[in-house]
């Protein structure tokens, strides 16, 4: 019986190889004709073979010159789902308006009043199963936003977990963009201590319940349209949260002096709930008994970056939404500070006006690490007139530094006095033309 199931799959596949062959002299055609049967025939063999397809991030308006991701998921014979973005044959209905390239990117191309600028995209899979998926190009205005909270869909927010935040579009022409936040800036109510990312990302940490007034606004030379949405985080549903060294729970980490690691935190909730765990970096707060010890990264892409500073032993905390997770930091060496130092260690710097420069502070030791780039954790301090601003850059960073602008055309002088572990070191710092 196998036998003869196996000849049955040689006898198709050859078939469909001879058929190719006598099809003409076309040699690239034929070459990608047979690799398409090969490769069909190898799908249906595992039975992976698509079914049926879905294209998602569809129904959105562009302007002429944007792109846009297509994505596409298929159900094959066993059932199963799969992306299948980058094995499709993309097409468009009007390339005049809007193309879409080989991984499903569409390119607004000309802006477009005829049936509310709308290109239908599709894709197709090596057995012909299509999706089908919407863009419209046009630069009508904006008439009505509709603000709806994505995920979770309804209910309250689990406070530490991300909730995601998107809307309905309406334009003067009557064309809906579904479930986006294009063109859309973010703000929230003062009396909140969630915060919202560029891409509708809320992320909330307060102990008790909290309502949040989230607001969206879509600006044009026609004017802004701008449209509110209240949530609520309630902590009720979460059950703990644990600190990840290398992706494992961990309660105890050592260090040598110099060392450089990044922690993470993770959340669970009550099993009633979700058996899922949960990524909570952007939510937690992270604390430490000894501050001298270690430096801790508190914001942006680095965030939970620990520096070893000085021997010694201290606690780590992640904190978020009343619940809190421990554990012990060790920091062994016996390097002595011995100098800091700014820069190259020059008495001043000369700047001119409205210009920047790189500021970086160097800790130096009678041993190995023998030279750390502190300045993260470092008291930066400048004394004279308001004249210039400063601003840490790569923080988490072996190369963080502090970037010092001058905000006056005028020749003046400021002092820098940058305070590390007790010693004091500073820079006049001269703006001249």
């Amino acid at each position: 019986m196998n036998l003869l199931h196996n000849l049955s799959k040689i006898s198709v596949l050859t078939l469909a190889i001879t058929s190719i062959l006598l099809t003409g002299c076309d040699s690239d055609n034929n070459s990608a004709e047979l690799a398409r049967a090969v490769e069909l025939e190898k799908q249906r063999n595992n039975g992976t073979i698509i079914e049926s397809v879905t294209i998602t991030n569809g129904q959105t308006r562009l302007k002429a010159g944007e792109k846009h991701q297509l994505t596409a998921s298929g159900i094959d014979s066993k059932g199963e789902t799969r992306d299948v973005t980058s094995e499709l044959i993309w097409s468009s209905s009007d390339e005049s308006i809007a193309s879409v390239n080989s991984k499903g990117v569409v390119t607004a191309v000309a802006n477009s009043d005829v049936n509310q600028g709308i290109v239908i995209i599709t894709g197709t899979t090596i057995n012909d199963i299509t999706g089908d998926g919407e863009i419209s190009v046009s630069d009508v205005a904006v008439s009505e936003i509709r603000l709806e909270q994505t995920s979770p869909e309804s209910g309250h927010i689990f406070t530490c977990i991300d909730a995601n935040i998107k809307g309905d579009v309406t334009y003067k022409d009557g064309y809906i963009s579904l479930s986006t936040v294009k063109d859309m800036t973010f703000t929230l109510d003062d009396q909140t201590s969630a915060v919202i990312s560029e891409d509708g990302t809320l992320y909330t940490s307060a102990e008790g319940i909290e309502n949040t007034t989230i607001t969206s606004t879509i600006s044009s030379t026609s004017g802004d349209v701008s449209a509110q949405l209240t949530v609520t985080a309630d902590p009720k549903d979460l059950n703990n949260i644990d600190i990840l060294l290398d992706d494992e729970t961990t309660t105890v980490i050592t260090l040598t002096m110099g060392d450089r690691v990044q922690v993470n935190a993770q959340a669970t909730l009550i099993e009633t709930v979700s058996a899922d765990t949960f990524n909570i970096d952007p939510s937690i707060t992270w604390q430490q008994g000894d501050t001298d010890l270690t430096g801790i990264t508190a914001t942006g892409e680095n965030k939970g970056t620990i520096l070893a500073l000085k021997a010694g032993v201290t606690e780590l905390s992640a904190v978020c939404g009343g619940k809190e997770a421990k554990s012990l930091l060790e920091v062994k060496g016996d390097a002595k500070l011995e100098t800091t130092q700014i820069n190259e260690g020059f008495d001043n710097i000369i700047l001119p006006p409205l210009k920047s420069v790189t500021l970086t502070l160097t800790a130096n030791y009678d041993a190995a690490p023998t030279s750390l780039n502190v300045s993260e954790f470092a008291h930066w301090e400048v004394i004279g007139n308001d004249i210039v601003n400063i601003e840490l850059m790569l923080p988490g960073t072996s190369n963080a530094y502090y970037k010092l602008t001058s905000t006056s055309a005028n020749e003046d002088s400021v002092v820098l006095k940058v305070t590390y572990d007790e010693i004091v070191s500073s820079v006049r710092i001269d703006i001249e033309s």
